[in-house]
């Protein structure tokens, strides 16, 4: 997630419509959009609105990663800040502001449903004449990246204005760590720890004037440390440590630069490499950001690391890499080919499904107001050569490599049934059918999708949550039916729709 610089010439028209007024108020003010909210479809395209107009709770802000602890039964969500619509005494939630952020814990029961959220790690104080680091340097700002390892313990990575350094955390239930600081300008994505407890990172959109090769996005991974392991946390990054990636403990190994080119591709490209569907040059994109290992082996020493790329149109780049000794060796890639999809849009954090295939994302989805639509969309009309339809952006990505045997591509589908919306990131529960999202922006809604077979996410059941604030700052929640749909007949839906001229 992109909170402190977006991309120029794409953000244009959503920098005022989609990060700065509150989405709640789409479903209350005299809004058009191109689908009614009585139509069939609609709470699965305007997915916020139709969970507000049931009485949902869409008061949310800047919600991003989402972490399981299968062992303890345990869900994490990230809250970027409590601001806005969390803090302006109206409606369900009614909180202080905290601009540090904070990270919440809910209890999974046997059917991995929720219904309790209680802040756990909370970012701050914050002292607004720190000018390197309003938030305290040594607790968490602006949480983003989350993830589980196998002790239990809850890795939290920053994407955030308010330390100088975006650092990554380790917290065990009582104590925060520093393992890890990023250069100046960057933040810390593509948190994900494999099988073997392997961690991966990426530094997303360095400062130019960092230290090679870091003056560019890096995808990369920690060699020669599990994350199970004990280490010494190191001290906030100063002097010349301010523009490099520092680690606690074992080595960082860059896997990929944005610009460089992707080894062994059969297709040709570099890493953010994005073309027009027609095949030209539209951008390179500086925002490598979610990972998503899939082991071929089960000792998961080599497999097909996915990375997303978060620029409009989005990317995504797939590398078979292969651990040697306490380095990666990367044998081979390719840009993924989302033309069958007309394109992607914000490529953002990303997940693995419990069936071993990548859960890409969609954030930032295009209003699709009557009023504004084309320009909401013009960078992927500009990627497709024609009229881009708002409705075929905003939804959860799953990718896997050909199983087949058919092709060497990797598969692409969008799944509508999961609903549409500002999507950080989506994870599925153990169970292979429930899933939980981030829903990035302000006046956004907690959603929860079970599908109708567990393995599979092309049809199943929305839900919104409705909160109750508690006097300890923590939110009780009911949950409220949107709609059951599948992807075939939403994307009929979707082609259906009527464009005005």
């Amino acid at each position: 997630m992109q909170y402190r610089k977006l991309s120029v010439v794409s953000i244009l028209a959503l920098a005022v419509i989609i990060l700065m007024m509150p989405l709640n108020a789409l479903a209350q003010d005299p809004v058009e959009f191109l689908v009614s909210l009585d139509d069939p479809a609609a709470p699965f395209l305007e997915s916020r609105a139709v969970a507000a107009k049931l009485g949902a709770s869409a008061e949310f802000r800047k919600m991003e990663g989402v972490a399981v602890d299968a062992v303890n039964n345990k869900l994490y969500i990230a809250m970027t800040e409590i601001a806005k619509t969390m803090t302006d005494d109206e409606g369900d939630i009614k909180l202080k502001e905290n601009k540090c952020g904070v990270v919440y814990e809910a209890d999974l029961d046997k059917e991995f449903s929720i219904a309790n959220l209680k802040p756990v790690v909370v970012g701050g104080p914050y002292d607004e004449n720190n000018k390197d680091n309003p938030c305290n340097v040594d607790s968490i700002a602006n949480p983003d990246n989350l993830f589980v390892d196998s002790k239990g313990r809850l890795w939290i990575g920053e994407d955030t204005g308010l330390h100088a350094n975006n650092m990554l955390w380790v917290w065990d239930g009582k104590t925060l760590q520093r393992f890890a600081a990023v250069p100046t300008g960057a933040e810390v994505t593509g948190l994900h720890i494999s099988a073997n407890d392997t961690v991966f990172m990426n530094v997303q959109h360095p400062s130019a004037m960092s230290v090679y090769p870091y003056n560019r996005g890096v995808v990369g991974v920690v060699n020669g440390f599990k994350a199970g392991d004990a280490f010494t946390p190191i001290a906030a990054p100063t002097g010349d440590q301010m523009h490099t990636v520092t680690v606690a403990a074992g080595k960082y190994q860059v896997l990929g630069r944005v610009g460089e080119a992707i080894p062994e591709n059969f297709t040709g490209g570099r890493f953010g490499q994005v073309n027009k569907k027609s095949g030209s040059l539209m951008q390179i994109c500086n925002h490598p950001d979610g990972n998503m290992f899939l082991p071929t082996t089960k000792t998961a020493t080599e497999g097909y690391l996915y990375t997303n790329y978060e620029c409009q149109p989005g990317a995504v780049v797939k590398l078979y890499i292969r651990q040697n000794g306490e380095s990666w060796d990367v044998l081979e890639g390719e840009n993924v080919d989302f033309a069958s999809v007309n394109g992607t849009w914000n490529n953002c954090n990303a997940s693995v499904t419990p069936w071993n295939t990548g859960l890409s994302s969609e954030e930032y989805e295009p209003i699709a107001a009557k009023d504004g639509w084309i320009e909401n969309v013009a960078p992927m009309t500009d990627y497709i050569g024609a009229q881009a339809n708002p409705y075929d952006y905003g939804y959860l990505v799953e990718l896997l490599p050909d199983q087949t045997g058919d092709g060497v591509s990797s598969q692409v589908v969008k799944h509508y049934a999961m609903g549409r919306a500002s999507n950080e990131m989506g994870l599925v529960m153990p169970d292979g059918k429930t899933v939980y999202r981030g829903d990035d922006g302000t006046g956004v809604v907690l959603f929860k999708f079970v599908a109708d077979t567990a393995g599979d996410l092309s049809a199943g059941t929305l839900y919104a949550a409705k909160v109750a604030q508690q006097p300890d700052d923590s939110f009780k929640l009911t949950w409220i039916k949107l709609g059951s749909g599948n992807d075939a007949d939403l994307a009929d839906a979707i082609a259906g729709v009527a464009l005005p001229k």
